[in-house]
């Protein structure tokens, strides 16, 4: 999946509180306040928000993702094949946390939940049961699809800094979620990314070779957090959408009785 190396969960997050408390004293019930002049507030200019360009996509974009805690995503694919899902992911005392639900036409319904360094499966044969699976297990066949898995949602935007040839406005504002946000359109040279990021979005995307470009359309709000993006590949249409950033839902850990460690295949 794109949103892997796109837009992914932060190794770190940053949590900046601040409350300021004015306090004075009022008047009692003998004492008349003596009388304030009032003047017409004057009107609070609209802050600017600077548009983004192929310089400062990357730094801004990811920046602002780096400071949430946890958000949800839905993704949708169309086209020969089809394929939809949601994901919660959520950073708990520094440690990354994801949960996906899909469905799959050969397949059927599936769950991904990767806690504390675990990760567990959930497929129709299994009913209401999670095969537990250590990525660093080396006995276990599995071990090596869920091993970097952690490195999927932790790469941010990294490698695709000198690829981004092309960040224009897509026409006006919109509103996605309640939230206003402004369409662009990205363009990527895949021949600039770094050997690394190219090889990963190409394992993603399940394609031998990438097209020389890549044209993508972000919708970003004011405060650089992206709401959607949307992308065609290999005659599929991948969209995705972002909500409840700083207030994803909980990821945990399956109960007790709900895991097993009996090989399932």
């Amino acid at each position: 999946m794109q949103s892997r190396s796109i837009l992914a969960l932060p190794v770190s997050v940053v949590l900046a509180a601040t409350l300021a408390a004015c306090g004075g004293g009022s008047a009692t019930a003998d004492e008349s306040p003596a009388p304030v002049p009032t003047k017409t507030a004057s009107a609070t200019p609209t802050p600017t928000v600077e548009v983004l360009s192929a310089t400062n996509l990357v730094s801004r974009l990811d920046g602002a993702l780096k400071a949430q805690t946890s958000y949800d995503m839905t993704l949708d694919m169309t086209g020969a094949a089809t394929f939809q899902g949601t994901a919660s992911l959520q950073v708990v005392d520094g440690a990354q946390n994801m949960a996906m639900r899909m469905t799959m036409p050969e397949v059927g319904d599936m769950e991904i939940r990767f806690v504390g360094g675990m990760a567990y499966l959930k497929i129709a044969m299994l009913g209401e049961q999670f095969f537990q699976i250590d990525p660093n297990d080396a006995s276990n066949p599995l071990a090596a699809d869920f091993g970097g898995m952690t490195e999927q949602f932790d790469t941010g935007l990294s490698g695709m800094e000198t690829a981004i040839t092309s960040v224009e406005p897509a026409g006006p504002e919109e509103t996605i979620d309640g939230v206003t946000v402004q369409p662009y359109t990205v363009v990527v040279d895949t021949t600039k990314m770094t050997g690394e990021a190219a090889a990963k979005l190409a394992e993603a995307e399940s394609v031998a070779a990438l097209p020389p470009t890549l044209t993508y359309t972000y919708w970003v709000g004011a405060d650089d957090l992206v709401r959607k993006v949307s992308y065609e590949l290999i005659g599929m249409t991948t969209t995705m959408t972002f909500t409840n950033f700083g207030a994803g839902t909980p990821v945990t850990a399956p109960a007790p009785e709900q895991i097993t460690t009996e090989m399932p295949f």
